[in-house]
């Protein structure tokens, strides 16, 4: 059974509710909180937010650590790269990766999924070594997903798998790899310009739209207004963005200096 928790962001906190469940010792181990927003204001991770509500114990991360009463540590959106020299000192910590390594190592797998367009996407559950999601593989399952997929859609059924075999992932941490002999493929992490529809294709745009819900979202310029672009619609609207070969009618948006929205509330407040 895990018994610590490494995350830090939010992406992180519906897996440490499902190890909250199941084993009431657990402990975290999290990053020091950070200025944030226009204010830089010091604020506590979502991660460490749980911790406190749920009355768990937990500490901030340290390179030199050594955590004696760790007997397998579960680790899920950390934001930190483990050294070799602190796994050595550790005992065996395993990662959540959503891919079916070894495809899609790196930092945006989901959304890299979506952008190429795949029919299948997954979670994988890793021995942590000091190689980039290289560890030994010790459970791996598969959904299928459809043009019409968003990136939040993939975190959800991640976590849903999860839950419902998580006593199946804990008894095959004692069983042989999984690895076989599928093609190595990697991610990149993207930076806000990435998130520019502009100059892009209707079905680009869609693609990215569906990807970025998560860690962006996608957004354009309209009528030299900045908009956040969380879903689309096939629906003709009155906020029509032409893009290179068409137009892309957006659903959910967030104006500028205003609140995510439907886009039919914002039409009727401003048009």
């Amino acid at each position: 059974m895990f018994n610590y928790f490494f995350g830090s962001d939010f992406r992180s906190v519906e897996y440490l509710r499902v190890l909250y469940k199941n084993n009431l010792n657990i402990k975290v181990v999290t990053l020091n909180p950070k200025p944030t927003g226009r204010g830089q204001q010091t604020k506590a991770n979502p991660v460490e937010v749980f911790a406190n509500t749920h009355n768990i114990p937990f500490e901030y991360f340290t390179k030199d650590a050594v955590y004696k009463d760790m007997t397998k540590g579960l680790c899920v959106s950390f934001g930190k790269i483990f050294t070799s020299s602190f796994l050595n000192r550790n005992n065996p910590i395993f990662n959540v990766h959503l891919s079916l390594l070894p495809m899609y190592k790196g930092p945006s797998p989901v959304e890299t999924t979506i952008l190429q367009r795949e029919k299948i996407a997954g979670i994988s559950i890793f021995n942590i070594n000091p190689e980039i999601d290289g560890g030994d593989i010790v459970y791996r399952n598969s959904f299928k997903i459809s043009e019409s997929t968003y990136a939040s859609d993939i975190y959800s059924e991640a976590i849903n798998i999860f839950t419902n075999e998580f006593n199946k992932i804990v008894e095959s941490i004692s069983k042989l790899s999984l690895e076989d002999n599928l093609e190595i493929s990697h991610t990149d992490k993207f930076i806000k310009n990435d998130f520019s529809i502009t100059n892009k294709t209707v079905s680009e745009a869609k693609r990215m739209i569906r990807a970025f819900d998560v860690i962006g979202p996608a957004f354009c310029i309209v009528n030299d207004k900045l908009f956040k672009i969380h879903a689309y619609t096939e629906t003709p609207n009155k906020l029509p963005i032409q893009l290179i070969d068409g137009i892309l009618y957006p659903s959910l948006i967030t104006p500028a200096g205003k609140k995510k929205m439907k886009t039919e509330d914002y039409i009727r407040g401003n048009l």
